[in-house]
């Protein structure tokens, strides 16, 4: 009897026969067809089964059916895929696994089923699922389908109600104690969910509750801002900040500022679609829709405008406090600035590089009417425009600007006409072909720790009946001189320093002057050679020993 071990050996040594008689078949009949197509039997595979036993039982009979002997007579490979098969990777076969499962089954068959255990245990099951709301059984008759449809779709809605109360109510969580840190946690019995913080929807309703006992001084963040999404930012919305800390929080709430998405972030080619909430592609947009008060944020980047900017309404322009530099306007026409107020704040207004050759006749800023602006941390730079930098006109305090740079321009750098009034502190008015600052119809300005330098012109021209306030500020390379002024200005002077090619002929009260050789250098003693002219730091109203118009 084969043992199975030679039963696989004669198995694969059948099936390596079998390849082999088939290669040399087909070499056979490429080399005679004729003779192939005229013995081609009627049942080619019944013959190779054929030839396969005979053969079989020839090399059976010769090699008896011992294993060993069997083995013995493999080639070395042969041999060696019978170890992969056998040892490494073993081969089992359709009928040996069959005959294993069934020895299995038998063995388990003689073990006894307890039936009332089966029964009791899913009894159990059935009732802990429906005490949990997992399951609803009850004996359905036919007529009363229909109602016990009903019930279960009632029941069901139940649960899911239920389950939607306890969560918006945070009867889910509970409060429970770690056992190695003794600190509290909150746990979820419905997700299994613990966290160290507490829950939202607890916040909430403690604030609620809060709100409830303490007023509208106490109402909670959402509603509130919910609430002020109706108010028009100013002055509705402003009158909300001064009610408490609270209060301004949600005024001030970034869900309030209006985005506009630089160039850099692919702005010109972003599809309305998908656009975030209050965000915007242009600058012309956002102050479309823009309210009285609303704050306009600028991200770092580039922006272009190629038709100027109309800001009729008091707004916010907010870029990078820190540095304006990383916030640049690409202006092609005028800001037109007449709103009653206004916030600039950390950017950079400058005209395209790709339009530099040529010569502009715009203004960078226009502040007419009562238009009013305060401004921080801006620069503007007027380069290749035949206009000025910054126009003032009309009536009224035009602002307070804080560290601004006014550069650049073909023409003055900033024209003041009418009865306007500007302070500017830690600010540069500077590289300006004409004068830096020219003032005319009883205008007005104050410098309080500026700089006025490299201009062509004078660095302050005053017209009949302007006044002027300079504190603490320093005039340097200005051409034409310091001042420029005619008759009946009021100039008030204190601590302010004065750096120029050649000493003046007239002193220049409360200014401290001091004279360059022609390379640019400061020569030692220069400041004695009018030590009268030079230490006067008095506050004077009006300076009658400034000639008219002799320049200083």
């Amino acid at each position: 009897m084969r043992t199975p071990k030679s039963r696989r050996i004669l198995t694969r040594t059948r099936m390596r026969r079998r390849i082999t008689k088939k290669t040399g078949n087909k070499q056979q009949k490429g080399k005679n067809p004729q003779a192939d197509a005229d013995s081609k039997p009627d049942n080619p595979e019944s013959t190779d089964e054929k030839d396969l036993e005979k053969e079989f039982a020839t090399w059976q009979t010769t090699e008896g059916f011992d294993a060993t002997a069997i083995e013995k007579s493999l080639s070395p490979m042969e041999k060696y895929g019978l170890r992969f098969r056998e040892d490494i990777n073993p081969f089992y076969s359709v009928f040996f696994i069959n005959e294993e499962r069934r020895k299995m089954e038998a063995m388990e068959g003689g073990e006894e089923i307890d039936i009332e255990e089966l029964e009791s245990q899913k009894a159990m099951e059935e009732r802990q699922a429906m005490e949990d709301g997992d399951l609803l059984a009850t004996g359905i008759q036919p007529e009363d389908l229909v109602r016990q449809r009903n019930l279960y779709r009632r029941e069901k809605a139940r649960l899911i109600s239920e389950k939607k109360r306890r969560k918006l109510t945070g009867e889910n969580w509970v409060e429970r104690i770690d056992g190695l840190t003794q600190k509290p946690f909150w746990y979820n019995e419905e997700t299994g969910e613990a966290i160290w913080d507490i829950p939202t929807v607890v916040v909430e309703l403690r604030a609620h509750d809060l709100a409830r006992k303490e007023g509208w001084n106490k109402l909670p963040t959402k509603p509130l801002v919910r609430v002020m999404e109706y108010l028009v930012p100013f002055p509705d919305r402003q009158n909300c900040s001064i009610v408490s800390h609270h209060w301004r929080s949600c005024a001030t709430d970034i869900k309030f500022v209006r985005h506009v998405y630089p160039v850099e972030m692919g702005a010109l080619a972003r599809e309305p679609s998908r656009m975030e909430y209050n965000h915007y592609v242009t600058m012309s947009d956002a102050l479309a829709v823009a309210l009285p008060g609303d704050t306009i944020e600028l991200s770092d980047g580039h922006y272009w405008v190629n038709d100027g900017l109309i800001i009729d309404k008091p707004v916010k322009l907010v870029g990078d406090e820190n540095n304006p530099a990383n916030v640049v306007i690409e202006m092609s026409g005028s800001v037109l600035w007449s709103g009653k107020s206004g916030w600039i704040e950390g950017i950079t207004f400058r005209r395209p590089k790709i339009s530099s050759a040529v010569i502009q006749p715009f203004a960078m800023l226009e502040v007419n009417g009562v238009g009013k602006i305060d401004m921080t941390q801006v620069v503007f730079d007027n380069d290749f425009s035949a206009a000025p930098t910054v126009i003032l006109s009309g009536s009224g305090n035009k602002g307070t600007w804080d560290g601004v740079i006014v550069r650049n321009s073909s023409s003055t750098g900033m024209k003041m006409t009418g009865e306007v009034h500007l302070e500017m502190i830690n600010s540069i008015i500077k590289g300006h072909r004409k004068d830096g600052v020219e003032l005319s119809e009883k205008a007005s300005i104050k410098l309080s720790n500026c700089t006025v330098e490299k201009n062509k012109g004078y660095g302050l021209r005053f017209a009949t009946g302007c006044k002027g306030v300079l504190l603490k500020s320093h005039f340097d390379s200005n051409d034409s001189g310091v001042i420029q002024k005619e008759s009946h200005v009021n100039i008030t002077s204190s601590s302010n320093t004065a750096t120029v090619s050649s000493l003046p002929e007239k002193q220049i009260p409360g200014f401290r002057v001091t004279m360059k050789n022609v390379d640019g250098d400061v020569p030692e003693g220069s400041v004695d050679s009018q030590p009268e002219a030079m230490t006067l730091t008095s506050q004077v109203e009006e300076a009658p020993s400034l000639p008219d118009p002799t320049p200083s």
